[in-house]
């Protein structure tokens, strides 16, 4: 997605009405999102772990080996933990989309139903 558009943008267009999911879907979709967050906090758990490699010993060339693992874990250049962290946050965006999607079909059809209610009772 270009910058400055993407999961915003779609937001607008929720707020416009032009996009909507089936009743249930984006509610379900928002759940897995949230589910793959956590699989993915989990790694970058896992990940924050390695970085402390040991084994590869005392010459140069284990050091340097040593240091190359370790900052692909965390702290180099665009390591593993800053990956999985854009990810979870590309992912929560994604959420908070869908549950905005969700919310507003959920408000859409409690204002319907109220409306048919005032019209039987009346």
């Amino acid at each position: 997605m270009v910058e400055g558009q993407g999961w915003g943008a779609l937001g607008g267009a929720v707020d416009a009405g032009d996009l909507y999911l089936e009743p249930g879907v984006a509610r379900r979709c928002a759940q897995r999102c949230a589910d793959l967050a956590a699989e993915l906090r989990a790694l970058r758990e896992r990940a924050y772990r390695l970085r402390r490699v040991d084994g590869f010993g005392t010459q140069p060339s284990g050091l340097a080996l040593k240091a190359k693992f370790e900052g692909k874990a965390d702290g180099g250049e665009y390591s593993l933990v800053q990956a999985l962290s854009d990810h979870i946050d590309e992912v929560e965006r994604m959420q908070a989309l869908l549950e905005k999607i969700d919310a507003r079909y959920s408000a859409t059809e409690g204002g319907t139903s109220s409306k048919f209610g005032a019209i039987e009772q009346g």
